[in-house]
């Protein structure tokens, strides 16, 4: 199937031809065609000359493509139907041309009266420029006279403002030569106060052995005595002295920081003065004749940070009471730390030898505890020797009875054997039973006094054993006190504690 649209004008004819697929045409083109036809009128395209060029022109036709998507490309080409839009219209006005526009023609009265103006307008000009010209005149004699008196008058005002800015940079100059110097003996008082701190390590370190070292007492001696009481004591003094000297440190560098910033500022302040000084004496100077003067743009002079006379004074004055009182605060720091310094000097020295009169009435009393428990030994040594003698008496005494016993007991033996009737209970045998018995108890007293000896001996050989250990205890511990800690703490020299010069 095809069908054909027809837009036309003047000579030029467009044909559009809509194909489909159909079993009259090819069957595998489709598509929209343009054919151009040159005819006074579309009636001599006729029926026939359409039907024969289709299929001379359909062996030529591209292969394109399928109908569904032919429809949607050629959408915007092709008019759709209910539409009121007029595409050979619209093809009209963009092959159309504009025409050629005419001249505009002047007349001669128009001419004359432009001649006249030009005239006027220039008598008029001239006479303006007479009276401007006597106007600059003046002008120039005016702002001649008023810019030599504002010359005088700025060279007046920088004078003074050198002599200003002089006096300023003067008491700036003397404040930093005063804040130098003070910072100079703040940092001395810092390196003793460090010297003060370093100076408590031996101290720390004795306190703390000498705890470590009576750790090492045995027994009953391993108590806590007096002496623990005044090391512990010692040792939280000298941890409080050491974070009293830390403190002062840390509020000394405070101290040199609000110094150095102010010094800085100061140094600042000076070196702008200085700079200032330097560009106004040199302005001071310039005239109309000076050599390398050269024009400068006012928007590029113009500063809108630039300060007030008060502002100036303000920030001058400023840095100066800002000096001072830190200056103050660090005379203030310097006396702080001297007096902490002495004073916790004079409190471990206190301290020191509080500690060494426990440590030497601790060992008197070890040393008499000591001779006490000799004495004791040594009279336990002698009971027990006279024990000793004792205990071999009696043994001799027991083994005394063992010949009596037996003669008696062989009497009773051998007197038994007697026959018949002569078996009888007379004296003698009752003198043998009564000496038999009697012997027997001899023997068991003595072994019981024996028993009861051996006994008495055991305690006092165990007593001996514990005195002899007390004493060896009591040795150590003096040894320890006497021998350790003293003679370490000797070591200390509480004058060092004192930094020199002080």
């Amino acid at each position: 199937h095809f069908f054909v649209f027809f837009f036309s004008r003047g000579r030029r004819s467009v044909l559009y031809m809509l194909i489909t697929g159909s079993s009259g045409i090819n069957a595998e083109y489709g598509g929209v065609y343009r054919v151009l036809a040159r005819s006074h009128s579309l009636s001599t395209l006729s029926h026939s000359t359409l039907v024969a060029y289709i299929p001379a022109m359909s062996s030529e036709l591209p292969r394109i493509r399928e109908p569904a998507q032919m429809t949607s490309a050629y959408s915007s080409v092709l008019p759709s139907y209910g539409s009121k839009r007029d595409p050979g219209k619209a093809l009209l006005q963009t092959l159309g041309a504009p025409s050629n526009a005419v001249r505009d023609r002047k007349a001669p009265q128009d001419w004359n009266a432009a001649y006249n103006t030009h005239v006027r307008l220039s008598d008029k000009d001239k006479n303006k420029s007479e009276t401007q010209r006597d106007a600059s005149n003046r002008l120039i004699r005016d702002l001649d006279q008023r810019t030599k008196a504002k010359q005088a008058e700025i060279n007046r005002q920088l004078q003074d403002r050198i002599t200003t800015v002089s006096y300023w940079k003067q008491r700036l100059t003397t404040e930093h030569a005063t804040i130098c110097q003070e910072i100079t003996n703040l940092n001395m008082s810092k390196q003793k106060t460090q010297q003060a701190l370093a100076s408590t390590e031996l101290p720390t370190e004795v306190a703390t052995n000498c705890l470590k070292n009576r750790e090492g007492r045995e027994a009953i001696d391993l108590v806590q005595d007096l002496v623990d009481d005044e090391l512990i004591t010692e040792l939280n003094l000298l941890s409080e002295v050491q974070q009293l000297m830390q403190t002062r440190l840390l509020d000394t560098d405070t101290r040199l920081r609000n110094l150095n910033d102010c010094k800085n500022s100061l140094e600042l302040d000076i070196r702008d003065k200085e700079e200032c000084l330097r560009l106004d004496e040199h302005c001071y100077k310039l005239n109309n004749g000076s050599a390398g003067l050269q024009q400068v743009s006012q928007h590029s002079i113009y500063d809108g940070h630039t300060a007030t006379v008060d502002d100036h004074e303000n920030f001058s004055q400023s840095n100066l009471e800002k000096s001072e009182v830190a200056r103050v605060m660090s005379v203030l720091q310097r006396e702080l730390n001297d007096f902490s310094i002495n004073k916790s000097n004079d409190e471990l020295q206190k301290q020191s030898e509080l500690v060494g009169a426990m440590f030497r009435q601790r060992l008197k009393e070890l040393t008499d505890a000591k001779t006490g428990l000799d004495s004791q030994l040594e009279k336990t040594n002698q009971e027990i020797s006279s024990v000793e003698d004792s205990l071999h008496q009696l043994r001799e005494a027991l083994r005394s009875k063992d010949g009596p016993m037996k003669v008696a007991t062989t009497r009773f033996a051998v007197r038994s054997k007697r026959p018949n009737v002569e078996q009888t209970r007379d004296f003698v045998h009752g003198g043998l039973m009564n000496e038999i018995n009697e012997i027997s108890s001899s023997q068991d007293a003595l072994r019981n006094q024996i028993a009861c000896a051996e006994e008495t001996l055991h305690r006092l050989m165990k007593n001996k054993e514990r005195l002899q250990q007390d004493i060896a205890i009591k040795k150590k511990s003096i040894q320890i006190d006497e021998q350790q800690c003293l003679r370490l703490r000797k070591t200390l020299n509480w004058r060092g504690f004192r930094p020199a010069g002080m």
